[in-house]
């Protein structure tokens, strides 16, 4: 497989897979999957707050981050029962600005 520059990690593993010739990468997405589960549910709050705010990444991108990430762990928490430190909440509407 060659380099591109920007590989999504779920994406390569797979065509990894299929290029070392396995059939039925099943068993394989499904052990990634629970120990990246494992890894998720131990993640803590500060680990979560020094990945976003690295050195490496500039403001702009830890922006994007916090939002993408609160996104990714709220599904964590409501679609896998995976309790996640949610770096930030998303902001309840405001009820006057609400249609009823």
């Amino acid at each position: 497989m060659s380099k591109r520059a920007k590989i999504h990690f779920l994406t390569a593993y797979v065509e990894y897979l299929l290029d070392q010739g396995i059939r039925s990468e099943e068993s394989y997405l499904g052990d990634a999957s629970r120990f990246l589960r494992y890894l998720l549910s131990k993640t803590t709050a500060e680990e979560l707050q020094a990945y976003i705010y690295s050195e490496h990444h500039s403001p702009a991108y830890r922006s994007r981050l916090e939002n993408t990430l609160n996104k990714f762990f709220s599904f964590a928490q409501e679609q896998l029962a995976i309790e996640t430190p949610v770096p930030y909440r998303q902001k309840e509407p405001d009820i006057h600005l609400v249609h009823k």
